[in-house]
C-alpha cells in the first residue's frame, strides 16, 4: 500500500510540476548524471557487468529523448566555463558522463546520444583498455555470481575457512572479504591477486566472445564526434586507500597515456569508487590540480553550483530507470532533494 501511494504521489507531483517551483527558488545549479554500461542485451552480460550499472539501450534512448525535450543537455566543458563565470547556462542543464569505458559506450550509447544532439564524457580505465580486458571488478563479479548459481562450497587453504557460496549471506560476506582488498591494489599486484583468486575458484571469465572495452582508436573517433574522453585511472582502485607514492602512477600515469593516444590534453577526471570510503582525500585533489583538470567527478549525490569545487563535483547515478523514475530522479535532484 505504501509503495502504491508513493508511486501515485510521484505521478501527481510530476504532472503538477510542483518540484519546479523549488528549483526556481534555488540558486542556479546543474546536474551531472553518471552511467556505466548501455546494453542491447543486458542478460548476456549480467554475469560479469552488474545489473545495477547497466542501462537497457531502449531505456537509454527514452532517457536521452526526455533529456533533449524537457531539459538542457550541456557538456562538462560548458559546466567548467560556467563555474569560472565565463559562460551562461540555461536552467535545468544536465551533463551526461560514463565511467569505465565499456565498448558499448561507443557502439550503443554514443549513437543514441547523437540522435538527440547530445555529447557526453566517457572516462577510460586505462589498463583495462590497454589489456583489452574487462576491469577487475567484472572478473570478480563473475566468480561470485557463478559460485552462487553452482552452489559452490569454497575451501580457502590459507585460512582454513569454508564458504558456502550458494548461501546469499555467506556469498556476500566472502565477496567483501576477497574483493575489498582489490580496491587497495594497483598494476601487477592487482592482477596477481585476481589470478590467485581465479585459481582458488578453479574457473575464470572467458572474455574471448566479449566486446569488453572500447579501444583508443574508438576513443579518438568519439572525440572527433564531439564527445569528451576523460581519465578514470590506470587500475580502477580507490585512490584514497592506496599509498600516496602510487597516486602519480594511477592519475598522472594514466593521463600521460591518454594524451599520447588522443593527441591532445585530457580535461576531465572521474574518481573510481569500486568499494570502500572515502573515495578521495587531500593528496588526490593535489594530484588532479597538478594536471590542470577542468573537472573531477565523484559518485556522491549532489547538485553542481558555481560555488562547487571543480575537482570534487557530485553526480546523480542513473541506471535502468523507466521514464517516470528518470524524470523523478532529475526533478528531485534539481530541487536539491536526494531520493
Amino acid at each position: 500500500m505504501k509503495n502504491t501511494f508513493k508511486e501515485k504521489l510521484k505521478t501527481v507531483l510530476l504532472k503538477m510540476r510542483a518540484l519546479r517551483l523549488r528549483q526556481w527558488m534555488l540558486p542556479q545549479s546543474v546536474v551531472i548524471i553518471a552511467y556505466h554500461s548501455v546494453a542491447t542485451d543486458w542478460q548476456k552480460q549480467a554475469g560479469y557487468i552488474n545489473r545495477g550499472i547497466t542501462t537497457d539501450a531502449d531505456r537509454f534512448n527514452e532517457q536521452m529523448r526526455i533529456l533533449r525535450n524537457e531539459y538542457n543537455p550541456v557538456t562538462l566543458d560548458e559546466i567548467a566555463e560556467w563555474m569560472r563565470g565565463t559562460k551562461l547556462l540555461p536552467k535545468r542543464s544536465v551533463a551526461v558522463t560514463f565511467d569505465d569505458g565499456f565498448a558499448d559506450n561507443y557502439y550503443v550509447a554514443a549513437p543514441i546520444m547523437e540522435r538527440y544532439d547530445i555529447r557526453g564524457t566517457i572516462y577510460l580505465t586505462v589498463d583495462a583498455v590497454q589489456r583489452r580486458e574487462l576491469p577487475w571488478f567484472c572478473r570478480t563479479a563473475f566468480l561470485f555470481q557463478q559460485a552462487a548459481a553452482k552452489k559452490i562450497v569454497l575451501l580457502d587453504p590459507e585460512t582454513g575457512r569454508t564458504w558456502n557460496l550458494g548461501n546469499p549471506d555467506e556469498n556476500r560476506e566472502a565477496f567483501i572479504y576477497y574483493i575489498y582488498p582489490c580496491a587497495k591494489l594497483v598494476g601487477g599486484e592487482l592482477w596477481s591477486y585476481i589470478d590467485k583468486l581465479e585459481t582458488l575458484f578453479n574457473f575464470r571469465l572467458d572474455q574471448s566472445d566479449i566486446s569488453g572495452m572500447m579501444t583508443f582508436e574508438q576513443a579518438r573517433e568519439l572525440r572527433k564526434r564531439g564527445h569528451n574522453i576523460g581519465n578514470h585511472t590506470i587500475s580502477h582502485c580507490n585512490l584514497a586507500h592506496i599509498p600516496q607514492e602510487l597516486l602519480y602512477q594511477e592519475i598522472a600515469g594514466a593521463n600521460e597515456i591518454l594524451e599520447r593516444e588522443l593527441g591532445e590534453p585530457v580535461g576531465h577526471f572521474s574518481y573510481p569508487h569500486p568499494c570502500l570510503n572515502p573515495q578521495w582525500n587531500d593528496a588526490t585533489v593535489i594530484e588532479t590540480e597538478k594536471l590542470n583538470y577542468k573537472t573531477a567527478t565523484l559518485t556522491s549525490f549532489g547538485l553542481v553550483t558555481q560555488r562547487s569545487l571543480p575537482l570534487l563535483l557530485p553526480r546523480i547515478m542513473i541506471s535502468n530507470q523507466d521514464n517516470k523514475e528518470f524524470r523523478w530522479k532529475l526533478e528531485t535532484a534539481l530541487a536539491g532533494i536526494q531520493t
